[in-house]
C-alpha cells in the first residue's frame, strides 16, 4: 500500500504550489499596505512641515486716487534696515493693498499728525474700506480687507504699519512705510500797504438747544479658561448726563473685536447714564482663545444754553486785508450775530455772519470758518 500511494506523481507537487501561490500573494498584499502607510505618513509630515512657515508680506502698495498723488511705492523687504518713502500731497485719498498670502488676522496702524488702528480677521475678498466702512461693522462680524483707505489732511512724517498672523502660530511679520505729505502750495495774493483799525468784537449768541455729541473709549478683555469654553456678560456704565443735557441717541464704533458679541446700549433715566451690555467668550483649556472688543461710544445729547455775549480779544485790522480770530470752544456759532465797534469810538455795527457792512471809510465782511472768525476789510 506504501508503494502505491508514493508512486502517486500529482498529489504532492500540487500542493507545494498552492503554499507558493499563497504565500506570494501575503507578501504582495503585506507590501501593498506598507507602500499606502508610507504615502499617508509623507503626507502628513509635509503637512505638519508646511503648516510651520508663518505668513509672510509679500507686497504692500500705497497710491494716491485722482490728480493729487505724488509718488507710489512697491514695498518688497525691509532687510536693508531702511524704511521705504513715498510722498502725497495734504488732502490726497490713499489707498494701500497688502499681498499676505496665508494669513488670518492683521493689523493696520497710522501714526503721525493723524492715528488710527485697525484689526480684526483677514477677509481679502471685501473691497477697500475707508475708516467709517470699517467701524460701521457689527463687532460679532467683524473682517478687516487686505484694501485699506485713509486720507491725510495734515502735512507731516507719518508712520504706516501692517502685521499678519495666523492662526496657531506664534510669529507674525510686518511691513512698515514712511509717509511724508507735503502741504498744498498756497499762492499769496498781492496786497496794497494796509492801514490799520483797531476794533472791539463781540460774538452775540441767542438762546438756543444745541445736539452734541460725545465720544466714550470702550474696551474689554476676557481669558478665563475651564474645560469647556466660557463666556460672561459685562455691563458698563459709560456716561452720566450732565443736567443740562438730555440723550438722544448712541451708537458703537469698533477698533477691534474677537470673540465678542454686538455692543447694547441703553439709556437708563432713573441714574441718567448710559449702559453698555455686550459678552465675551474664551476657549476651553486645550485651546487657550480669548476674547476682547475695544472701540468708541459715540453718544448724542442735546443741550440748551440762554443767551449770552463772548467778548473776543481786541484786534487790529489791516485795510485792505483781513484778520482771524479763534473762537472758544464752547461757542455755537450757527445763529450768532458779530458786534464791531472801534474803542475810541461810541458808534457800532452788529452783522450777521456773511454780510458787509461799513465802518468809518472800509467795507468789513465778517464770517466763520474752521472755528475762527474772519474778518475782511477793503476801503471805501
Amino acid at each position: 500500500m506504501t508503494d502505491v500511494l508514493g508512486a502517486n506523481p500529482h498529489v504532492q507537487p500540487e500542493h507545494r504550489r498552492r503554499r507558493t501561490a499563497l504565500r506570494s500573494l501575503g507578501i504582495a498584499s503585506m507590501a501593498a499596505f506598507a507602500g499606502g502607510v508610507a504615502v499617508v505618513a509623507v503626507q502628513y509630515t509635509l503637512g505638519l512641515v508646511s503648516a510651520g512657515y508663518p505668513p509672510i508680506v509679500q507686497g504692500l502698495v500705497c497710491t494716491s486716487e485722482g490728480d493729487r498723488s505724488s509718488g507710489a511705492l512697491t514695498l518688497g523687504a525691509e532687510g536693508s534696515g531702511l524704511l521705504p518713502v513715498t510722498e502725497f500731497v495734504a488732502g490726497s485719498l490713499i489707498t494701500c493693498r497688502i499681498e499676505a498670502p496665508g494669513a488670518d488676522y492683521a493689523t493696520w496702524s497710522v501714526v503721525g499728525p493723524e492715528s488710527g488702528v485697525r484689526s480684526a480677521p483677514l477677509d481679502p475678498q471685501l473691497g477697500c474700506q475707508s475708516p467709517e466702512t470699517f467701524a460701521e461693522q457689527d463687532p460679532a462680524r467683524l473682517r478687516l480687507s487686505a484694501c485699506q483707505r485713509f486720507q491725510v489732511r495734515q502735512p507731516g512724517l507719518y508712520l504706516l504699519s501692517i502685521t499678519v498672523m495666523q492662526r496657531g502660530q506664534h510669529a507674525a511679520d510686518r511691513a512698515r512705510m514712511l509717509v511724508r505729505v507735503l502741504p498744498a502750495a498756497v499762492v499769496a495774493p498781492e496786497v496794497a500797504i494796509p492801514r490799520n483799525e483797531r476794533l472791539s468784537v463781540v460774538l452775540r449768541l441767542p438762546a438756543t438747544r444745541t445736539e452734541e455729541v460725545r465720544e466714550v473709549d470702550l474696551s474689554a478683555s476676557f481669558a478665563e479658561h475651564g474645560l469647556v469654553p466660557q463666556s460672561r456678560r459685562f455691563e458698563r456704565i459709560v456716561y452720566r448726563l450732565a443736567p443740562d443735557e438730555a440723550f438722544l441717541g448712541a451708537t458703537f464704533r469698533a477698533r477691534s473685536a474677537a470673540n465678542a458679541s454686538a455692543v447694547e446700549l441703553r439709556h437708563e433715566p432713573e441714574n441718567r447714564s448710559v449702559l453698555a451690555r455686550f459678552t465675551l467668550r474664551s476657549g476651553p483649556l486645550i485651546d487657550r482663545w480669548r476674547g476682547w472688543i475695544s472701540g468708541t461710544v459715540v453718544l448724542r445729547v442735546e443741550r440748551q444754553r440762554a443767551a449770552r455775549d463772548v467778548p473776543l480779544p481786541d484786534t487790529e485790522l489791516p485795510v485792505p486785508g483781513r484778520v482771524e480770530l479763534p473762537l472758544p470752544d464752547d461757542v455755537d456759532t450757527r445763529q450768532a450775530r458779530i458786534l464791531l465797534r472801534r474803542p475810541d469810538m461810541t458808534t457800532s455795527i452788529e452783522t450777521a455772519p456773511g454780510d458787509t457792512s461799513s465802518l468809518d471809510r472800509a467795507r468789513v465782511r465778517a464770517r466763520f470758518a474752521d472755528r475762527q472768525l474772519i474778518l475782511e476789510a477793503e476801503a471805501e
